[in-house]
């Protein structure tokens, strides 16, 4: 009885669904007396694209080279290449509309026309697409295609609708669709709030797991998929322009605010926002792995309610504990101290004054940095424009240019910096302070605390014991731990 492989794709231009080839290609090989084999099925993969070894497509040509059945060619390969890949494996291809013999010069022929049809149709749509894009970049209307996490759909037609919708903020926005879409937007605020508190991508990812969200094609959040929708200007309402005018980099990878035009779409944060996000993700300083055993909250931080000096952290008969640095005369459990501590961070932080620890620095004006970078940069244009008209040479425009790029440099750091804020910002202006507080790393944790308050561990006198009721042991707790804020 012989027996055929499999192959089924489909992409974000659903053909046929790959249950639905696998059963007809079944159906046909059923119907030849054969056994199906190998199934390989690419689901969300372009034929248009290099296919690589990890996908279905490579295992498939190092596989033996049996018989293989596909719905029709275009499921298998859209290209000439790949045409000329698979004719290397020797393989036979039966498709569910007639089969092609690919060891035969007819089979080849009819193949190789199949293929470059299919190619031709790819790059007429890509053309028709790159049009439409660049249409629509200039109505301020987002990229099209699949859903993005946080938003409604973009309706079709888009660039023809006149109502308008009115905002969470009081402002119009076109009734085109997407919109902001609950519980997602919210997820997406906070994982600016996370990411700019000095939380991973991975715990960010964890949290939106946790919360019962997935990615707009139902997996479940990676750290590269969270990396991708904060990168993202279209939270922001900026439009992205084509990745030819930025050398082939991610679009917006090295263009400042003043490059990005303004979307006609509702944003879920502000373009300083982004902008501190999109600099923190491309920083090489940041650590994609920090490593390691995570730090003890308070070890180096609290001190010796006896002598003064720093608390660190150890073990005593099993127990993890801070003991004194100078003495063995006070040692107290680690976990009791970190849950205290832990709670009192939240709970000042998580006051309608919270505010008011935020006295590090005054908050820019964005308005008037947004004004001065587009003086500045017409000022580089106008230097540019004199070179041009051979009114001066570049040699002589070079000190001006230089020091007109300097002070572009300065205004687009500093708008950068206005999403920034200091150690305790993102925690003060989060919705829920203590989902910011666990996702953070032990490294942001202890500057949290470092910033808020002074810590003495005391002695709970002798013959003391900590109950096990968990107020009556905080309160036990609170009694042996003295805080001096700041």
């Amino acid at each position: 009885m012989p027996i055929f492989d499999i192959y089924a794709r489909q992409s974000l231009d659903v053909k046929e669904g790959i249950t639905r080839q696998i059963e007809r290609c079944t159906q046909l090989i059923e119907a030849r007396g054969g056994t199906v084999g190998e199934i390989y099925r690419d689901n969300d993969t372009s034929a248009s694209k290099v296919r690589g070894p990890k996908t279905a497509w490579g295992r498939m040509l190092d596989a033996e080279p049996r018989p293989l059945v596909a719905v029709d060619l275009d499921r298998l390969l859209r290209t000439v290449a790949d045409l000329t890949t698979i004719i290397g494996t020797g393989r036979k291809v039966v498709t569910v509309d007639g089969e092609i013999d690919l060891t035969t010069a007819d089979g080849e022929f009819r193949a190789t026309m199949l293929a470059g049809i299919a190619r031709f149709e790819v790059r007429r749509k890509a053309e028709r697409q790159r049009r439409a894009n660049g249409h629509r970049r200039g109505l301020g209307i987002p990229a099209g295609g699949r859903r993005a996490f946080g938003y409604t759909r973009l309706e079709s037609g888009a660039a023809t609708v006149t109502a308008t919708r009115q905002g969470a903020d009081g402002r119009e926005f076109p009734a085109y669709g997407h919109e902001p879409l609950e519980p997602e937007a919210s997820a997406v605020r906070q994982g600016y709030d996370l990411l700019l508190a000095g939380a991973t991508l991975r715990s960010i990812a964890r949290a939106w797991n946790d919360a019962g969200l997935a990615t707009t094609v139902g997996h479940a959040w990676e750290p590269y998929a969270v990396r991708g929708v904060l990168a993202s200007p279209r939270y922001a309402a900026l439009v992205t322009p084509p990745r030819a005018a930025t050398g082939g980099q991610s679009a917006a990878h090295n263009l400042g605010l003043a490059d990005l035009p303004v979307g006609s779409w509702e944003p879920l944060v502000s373009p300083e926002t982004w902008a501190a996000a999109r600099d923190l993700l491309s920083d090489p300083g940041r650590r994609s792995n920090p490593g390691g055993m995570p730090k003890s909250l308070l070890s180096g931080i609290a001190v010796c309610g006896v002598c003064g000096a720093p608390m660190k952290a150890g073990m005593v008969r099993n127990i993890l504990v801070y003991r004194c640095g100078a003495s063995p005369h006070l040692a107290r459990k680690r976990a009791d101290a970190d849950h205290y501590v832990t709670e009192v961070v939240i709970e000042r932080l998580s006051r309608p004054d919270a505010a008011d620890l935020l006295t590090s620095r005054d908050a820019p004006d964005v308005d008037a940095l947004r004004r001065d970078l587009r003086e500045a940069q017409q000022g580089e244009a106008n230097v540019l424009s004199m070179v041009a008209r051979g009114l001066t040479s570049m040699r002589a425009a070079e000190a001006s240019l230089r020091d007109v790029r300097k002070r572009i440099g300065e205004l687009e750091a500093a708008m950068s910096d206005a999403g920034k804020v200091d150690v305790l910002g993102p925690l003060v202006s989060a919705g829920d302070v203590r989902t910011v507080w666990q996702a953070l790393d032990s490294d942001r944790q202890r500057a949290v605390v470092k910033a808020l308050m002074t810590l003495e561990l005391r002695s709970p006198g002798k013959g003391s014991r900590a109950p096990r009721d968990g107020a009556a042991r905080l309160a036990h707790t609170a009694a042996t731990v003295g805080i001096t804020w700041h």
